[in-house]
């Protein structure tokens, strides 16, 4: 099992890069972009670079979609911890392990709507771009499927490892 983790973990380690090189792409081009309407129109040199706003968006789908695995892995995602800290430890350990499995099934239905919007995604194209919109819906298949494999590692450690879920997010994968 501990071999298992670790994996997700290296595997972690690439994904929150990718997410990085998809943060700092996204900036330049937006900064492209703003140079090329604003600035390069103000010194009467006339040129466009439309493609830049949107795949810009689509690298910011793609960010989310894979960023979200990361934090899965770390259980520190955006949550309302006032009842888990209000009630005794055990109630805590007991509600935030449901709400880890509820996630776990969201996920899975995010994965399974995904490959719906994959298969749309077939019969039409990007505006700009030109490419089949597949490409930008996979994020969320792709981005879901990731997600429920550090979900399920996160709920091994707790189950197999006796890690406990209250102290889990401070876990540096």
């Amino acid at each position: 099992m501990r071999t298992s983790i670790r994996l997700v973990d290296t595997l972690n380690k690439g994904l929150a890069l990718v997410c990085g090189l998809a943060l700092a792409t996204m900036t330049a081009l937006i900064f492209l972009q703003v140079l090329v309407r604003f600035v390069f129109a103000k010194l009467q040199i006339q040129f466009s670079v439309p493609w830049t706003e949107e795949l810009s968006r689509y690298l910011m789908i793609w960010a989310v979609f894979i960023g979200a695995a990361v934090i899965a892995r770390r259980a520190d995602a955006l949550a309302v911890e006032a009842l888990v800290l209000a009630v005794p430890p055990r109630m805590g350990r007991i509600i935030k392990f449901s709400a880890h499995v509820l996630a776990l099934l969201f996920y899975v239905c995010i994965f399974l709507l995904g490959l719906d919007w994959i298969e749309f995604g077939l019969t039409e194209d990007a505006p700009v771009l030109g490419i089949h919109m597949a490409w930008v819906y996979a994020s969320m298949s792709v981005g879901a499927a990731l997600t429920i494999v550090n979900a399920i590692a996160l709920l091994i450690e707790v189950l197999v490892e006796k890690k406990d879920i209250l102290d889990v997010i401070d876990h540096e994968a």
